[in-house]
């Protein structure tokens, strides 16, 4: 019996040993070249394993790999290939070059295509390029790399310097938000800006009806973020760690002391010409300005370089795991980010931490489930004091008075706001936690006994927890009196000298369902591809805030804490809820990929309407053509793949305020009767029971190809009528009517489906990407123009036709034409001027030709603060180990409005002050001062061309360069790869704006700078 058992191990073990050679590891060497040309920097993989090595500057790799293994060789420039070992151990491989990565698969709404077969207008970016750039905000890294997508960063405070974009330009009055998708959940709470860019695979933009598949929430267009995934292999952990070092991109200088003197002196002359020109200072009071020699009473404050350092330091930590089997794959990550703000001694911070762990499961061959979780910790900390209203300090407080006196004690400012101390926490803190969560569970069962059937489904919970607390002290400034010799304190902050504490709480959750029946399948040359689906989400928000006042001491910063009387405290609360269910379904068809048709419709239910009217239906059509597969063209062999394709469909923009359909009340007084206080309901918003969709119809022709299978090429017109936008008709209602702002309070009219907008224009991109030898280059160009037109908005009777919005781009100006300044007295003579106009005034164009200069003259701009042209390039090099590349974005077309806010009530800008117009010099090119310039003639009394500023710019974005480390000296030290590199954002910028960055858009100029940053980091791999 004992031998039997034997005799049985040793055949069970005698097919397993004689096959032991074939499945034994073995040193396998090659060549990777691609059309017979050395190949450096390919990436070959023995499939299943998490070994994997690059080739080197002569092409050659050296690996271990089974006998009886698979390889896997690819490069950004070819398409990849897979090989069997079959027990060689020297191996030739020649790749193809890439076709413009036709065979790449790109995710498009609710499923994922190969690029050769999309009919509408998408763009892609991979996570890769993102993670080139140091800015941490996911939005700050987009600008320039693709078409459509216009973007323009408004700040650069740390916590809240996310950029602003939209697809096309803007499009309607109302709400032009895109919607954005994460990893298929429409809406997902938290969004784009705040993820971890090396947790992205891949960003697509849908710029077209080929949004429609998310109807009601698609006319702006649609971004869908995709996170990265595990893949069957041994454990690859990858690590980074990058330090930056940000400063503003551009800071006005000011007017120093002496020239703010005379400057002084001047208004008080043109106030009243008999005082003279130095009613305020003196001659000697001004050089004492000049050379400092008396710093406590004549001092001469850069009030920028008092609050604000050199730099601010920014800090990315992240780590991530990736791996699994046949059966489970498994992508692990977690991050750290610390950004300072650049004030000196400042309390701006933010903080953020976050992890995401995508699980994916083969439970058999058929069913597949995935767990995708992941979430965040934002902490946000602030003065109390505002970015706005810190920097608007800045740039108002008098050049001659100091900041901190000679002994220690800070100066009171400018009206009781010194920038230095409102930047630190000497007036308190307002702290802003945030947690965001998301979990997505998803599941997929492909239907074996119908082949091609398939169907899947997901459930995701999304939910953020918003926190904030506000606590503002009293603090002590000082004023130095000269004549007494002292300094007299003044307290600031707070409120009445007190404490004061706002505390609010801000909760979102999401729940969204989503279930489809998928069918692909191949008849032979016809191809087909449609599903049908049904989607339901519920938003719940809730929001809860209490103050309390006159704190007895600042040592206790709770609520209970406070004041005890009835008008020390105070509390507000609100909550909404907001529900969608949707049909929708797709069909996609081609025969030989070379003629495509795909139909979409959407079947969107909304909680915004009314009952009868809360469903849309929203369909869309596209079809191409791939010319470059026709019989005709295969002797034409330059032309690797030529396709025109267009796309029409309606889409609809839900996103506007609910209840609309009812008439809105508040408790907003409070009626004495009877002796007491019964509180009243106001009326606040008339009902309109008949509020339906914004809907968007639009069209969209293309042609893109690949030419001698390096030039890639993209030409796109598109058109968009956008109807039924929600507006007010407050203009051309009279005042009689007594729905229209009665009583100063807002005004009663209700928003109907009344306004229309169009928008239209052309896209183009061309790039090149070529190999020679160790040398591989790639340089690519976008071009965007896209002009929206007013069709209709209410305006009052009797508008003139060239001050009227209608027919105009949105967001435009009505400005006095500037046409230069009087120098003289005789000069004011030879032109239709104000009353009262003095010599150094801006001379404005009598555009009715009446003689006469009132609000008649005034014009609208051509074009506002959104560009209506943004453009951007690329340029990527390698060579050996070494990378370079350079994004550069720009911007034309586009103009913004800055009047300072300067006079006796706030410093001037030096380009205005070095350069105005006055009795000494009458060639200045800028007006003369004046108390105030919001107030002034020359400013805000009648606004003018001469404060609008081309905002036209071109700014290298994003510039790195790294470095490789070879894999022989890698292996010793077992990493499979590091990469250390240096980068920078917002490096430079070529413009005609003078004072500020041109993207900023506040109308006096007083905002939180963009940053550059200076960036230095490693990755490493093992």
């Amino acid at each position: 019996m004992k031998k039997t058992w034997q005799l049985r191990l040793f055949y069970f073990l005698l097919p397993l040993l004689m096959a032991a050679p074939a499945f034994s590891q073995q040193v396998i060497q090659g060549t990777v070249t691609i059309k017979k040309v050395p190949l450096a920097g390919a990436t070959v993989t023995v499939k299943g394993t998490g070994t994997s090595t690059q080739t080197d500057s002569s092409g050659h790799f050296s690996l271990q790999a089974p006998g009886n293994g698979k390889l896997l060789i690819s490069h950004v420039s070819a398409q990849s290939l897979e090989i069997s070992v079959n027990g060689q151990s020297s191996l030739a491989i020649d790749l193809e070059p890439s076709n413009g990565s036709l065979g790449e698969v790109v995710v498009v709404g609710y499923n994922a295509q190969r690029k050769a077969t999309l009919t509408g207008s998408v763009s892609v970016v991979k996570g890769s390029e993102l993670v080139k750039s140091p800015a941490v905000n996911v939005s700050n890294s987009l600008a320039g790399r693709f078409s459509g997508l216009m973007i323009n960063n408004r700040t650069g405070e740390p916590g809240y310097d996310g950029s602003s974009y939209t697809i096309r330009g803007l499009a309607t009055t109302g709400n032009n938000d895109v919607l954005v998708v994460v990893d298929g959940v429409p809406g997902q709470i938290g969004g784009l800006e705040r993820l971890n860019p090396n947790d992205i695979e891949s960003i697509t933009v849908l710029k077209d009806a080929s949004a429609a598949i998310y109807g009601s929430r698609a006319a702006n267009g649609a971004i869908l973020v995709t996170t990265k995934r595990g893949k069957s292999g041994k454990p690859s952990i990858t690590a980074s760690l990058n330090q930056g070092f940000a400063s503003p991109t551009r800071l006005p200088k000011m007017a120093d002391a002496a020239t703010y003197a005379q400057i002084n002196n001047e208004i008080d002359y043109y106030n009243y010409p008999a005082g003279g020109m130095n009613q305020h200072y003196s001659n000697d009071e001004i050089e004492k300005f000049k050379n400092g020699s008396d710093p406590l009473n004549y001092p001469n404050t850069d009030w920028a370089a008092s609050t604000l350092k050199n730099s601010a330091s920014q800090t990315r930590a992240d780590i991530g795991v990736a791996g699994g089997s046949d059966f489970v794959q498994y992508y692990l990550s977690a991050g750290y980010l610390n950004q300072d703000g650049i004030y000196k001694n400042g309390v701006t911070n933010y903080k953020q931490y976050n992890f995401r762990s995508n699980i994916d499961a083969s439970i058999t061959k058929d069913f597949k489930v995935g767990l995708y979780l992941s979430g965040r910790e934002e902490d946000r900390i602030y003065p109390v004091a505002s970015a706005t209203d810190i920097f608007r300090s800045i740039y108002r407080a008098y050049s001659t008075i100091p900041d901190v006196y000679p002994n220690g004690l800070p100066s009171i400012g400018i009206e009781g706001n010194n920038p230095v101390m409102m930047a630190t926490d000497i007036g308190g803190t307002n702290r802003n936690p945030t947690q965001v969560f998301n979990g997505i569970l998803k599941g997929s069962l492909n239907i074996a006994a119908v082949k091609g059937l398939s169907v899947d489904g997901f459930a995701a919970f999304d939910k953020s927890w918003s926190f904030g607390k506000s606590f503002a002290k009293p603090y002590v400034l000082y004023n130095y009196n000269k004549s007494t010799d002292t300094y007299e304190p003044r307290v600031v902050g707070g409120a009445s000298g007190k404490a004061t504490l706002n505390e609010s709480q801000f909760n979102q959750t999401q729940s969204t369902v989503n279930f489809k029946i998928n069918y692909q399948r191949s008849f032979g040359d016809h191809n087909l591809n449609a599903f049908v689906g049904v989607e339901q989400s519920k938003l719940k928000s809730d929001t809860f805030a209490a103050s309390r006042i006159n704190f007895p001491t600042t040592q206790t910063p709770e609520l209970s804490q406070g004041g005890t009387a009835a008008t020390d405290i105070n509390n507000l609360g609100k909550s909404f809820q907001f529900t969608r269910r949707s049909f929708f379904g797709k069909l996609a068809y081609n025969y030989q990929e070379k003629y495509l048709v795909e139909l979409q419709a959407r079947y969107d239910g909304s909680s915004t309407f009314p009952s009868g009217s809360q469903y849309g239906f929203f369909p869309s059509v596209s079809a191409g053509w791939r010319i470059s597969r026709e019989n005709f063209m295969s002797g034409i062999s330059f032309i690797n793949d030529l396709k025109v394709r267009a796309s029409y469909g309606s889409l609809g923009n839900d996103n506007v305020s609910q209840f609309q359909y009812f008439n809105n009340y508040s408790f907003a007084n409070n009626y004495v009767s009877g002796g007491s206080i019964t509180p009243g309901i106001d009326l606040t918003k008339l009902a309109n029971p008949n509020i339906t969709w914004e809907v968007a119809h639009k069209m969209d022709i293309g042609v893109e190809g690949t030419l001698f299978n390096n030039l890639y090429f993209e030409f796109i017109y598109f058109r968009q009528k956008r109807s039924d936008i929600l507006a007010t008709r407050n203009a051309s209602i009279p005042n009689v009517s007594g729905i229209v702002n009665p009583f100063g309070s807002p005004s009663l009219v209700p928003s109907e489906n009344i306004g229309k907008v169009d928008n239209n224009g052309v896209e183009a991109t061309l790039g090149y990407s070529n190999r020679k030898g160790k040398f591989q280059y790639g340089i690519s160009g976008n071009i965007t123009y896209a002009k929206s037109k007013i069709v209709f908005i209410d305006e009052a009777p009797g508008v003139l036709p060239y001050q009227q919005q209608t027919g105009k781009p949105l967001n435009t100006y009505l400005l006095y034409r500037s046409i230069g300044i009087f120098r003289d007295a005789a000069e004011i003579e030879k032109y239709p001027h104000l009353s009262g106009a003095q010599p150094g005034d801006l001379i404005y164009d009598d555009y009715n030709k009446d003689g006469v200069i009132n609000a008649n003259d005034q014009v609208r701009t051509d074009y506002g603060n959104i560009p209506l042209v943004t453009y951007g390039a690329t340029i990527n090099l390698g060579y050996n180990n070494f990378d370079f590349s350079m994004l550069f974005a720009g911007q034309s077309k586009v103009s913004q409005y800055v009047l300072p806010e300067s006079g006796t009530i706030g410093n001037f800008y030096s380009s205005w002050a070095d350069n105005r117009w006055s009795p000494s010099n009458t060639g200045g090119s800028y007006p003369r001062v004046d108390t105030r310039a919001s107030s002034s003639v020359n400013g805000g009394l009648y606004p003018n061309t001469f404060w609008m500023n081309n905002a036209s710019f071109l700014r290298l974005k994003n510039v790195e360069l790294g470095y490789n480390f070879s894999r022989d000296w890698l292996s010793k030290v077992k990493m499979q790869s590091l990469r250390v590199y240096v980068n920078a954002f917002n490096l430079f910028t070529i413009t005609q704006v003078k004072d500020y960055d041109p993207e900023g858009s506040q109308g006096s100029g007083q905002f939180y700078p963009q940053q550059r940053i200076i960036n230095l980091g490693f990755q490493l791999r093992f």
